[in-house]
């Protein structure tokens, strides 16, 4: 993390250095990150409709749940990048870094899927659709496994990834999918999304207009399919979206770039009908927070130890 601060904010300036200062890190951990269990499984009908669950270890001491917390991570990339398992990065421990953090630290079960990018033809709202196509999957199949009736279910998603969640979150296409999954209460078994998590999310991309913007959000509607257009358009038609039980916890890092600050605050204030909170994660940068995890570094993975309390403070009493 001292590494990081003089590599400024720019994400292309950045993004090489801050996975090389963290490789050794987490390389350090590589027995411990591989100890958690892994399985694979498809959650749709493409090959890149395919999702990592990893479990926490039954033969260690676990909190007790009435519901089985459930968290689902989804990674950035711009649209154009990104894997469940980077392979060709420390020894492919990333993003296994994440499950395994709160898996065994929390006793979570966590979930990284690999959603569409650009290259298998993604286009606005497919990443919304590929987030229900996710929740439909801990819905119809996670809920089958011995003492997975009853779901909380925590969503984290990251820059491109928090867009999709939010993509799922706003656009009226997938208003029954969501009204399936929230409650201000349990009321029986079944899934029941608890809490949600947007880490370094642009909510909106200022006056920016380049080909992959145009290519997913599409020519000429780069405001309208961005977070706050979208939740724009809802309250203009007077559809504000609402999510009874559930809260938002946004968090931006030190280093993000100035967007990320601004879009955050926007979305705070006009989604007027949701619970949100806003946190800034001292010293981190655009990349950092989700390479320091599984480091057993404090530093690094304090704000994870912060999301996991948060998931904790919403489970099911």
């Amino acid at each position: 993390m001292d590494k990081l601060r003089p590599l400024g904010r720019g994400i292309d300036d950045l993004l090489l250095p801050t996975f090389a200062a963290y490789a050794p890190l987490v390389l350090a951990k590589e027995t411990e990150i591989k100890s958690t269990r892994r399985e694979t499984h498809k959650y749709g009908t493409t090959p890149r409709h395919q999702l990592d669950i990893y479990y926490p270890d039954q033969g260690k001491a676990a909190p007790k749940f009435r519901a089985k917390p459930v968290f689902v991570f989804l990674y950035g990339g711009g649209f154009v990048g990104g894997n469940k398992i980077n392979e060709e990065y420390a020894h492919g421990l990333v993003f296994r870094n994440v499950g395994h953090f709160f898996a065994s630290r929390y006793g979570f079960t966590v979930i990284v899927p690999d959603y569409r990018l650009i290259s298998h033809g993604a286009k606005y709202p497919s990443g919304g659709e590929d987030v229900k196509l996710v929740v439909d999957w801990i819905a119809k199949e996670l809920t089958k496994q011995e003492g997975y009736e009853s779901i909380d279910l925590f969503l984290l998603g990251n820059s491109a990834g928090g867009i999709h969640v939010t993509t799922y979150l706003l656009d009226p296409g997938f208003e029954e999918s969501r009204e399936a999954i929230v409650s201000e209460e349990r009321k029986g078994p079944g899934v029941l999304l608890r809490g949600v998590i947007l880490l370094g999310v642009p909510f909106h991309w200022g006056k920016d207009d380049n080909a992959i913007l145009r290519t997913y959000l599409g020519d000429g509607k780069i405001w309208e399919n961005s977070s706050l257009g979208t939740l724009e358009k809802e309250k203009k038609k007077g559809a504000e979206p609402v999510l009874p039980g559930v809260k938002i916890n946004i968090l931006v890092s030190e280093l993000d770039p100035e967007l990320m600050y601004e879009s955050a605050q926007q979305l705070r204030k006009e989604w007027t009908k949701a619970d949100i909170t806003y946190d800034i994660l001292d010293g981190h940068n655009h990349i950092s927070p989700q390479l320091g995890l599984s480091t057993g570094i404090e530093k690094e993975e304090a704000w994870g130890v912060q999301v996991a309390e948060f998931c904790q403070s919403r489970a099911t009493k």
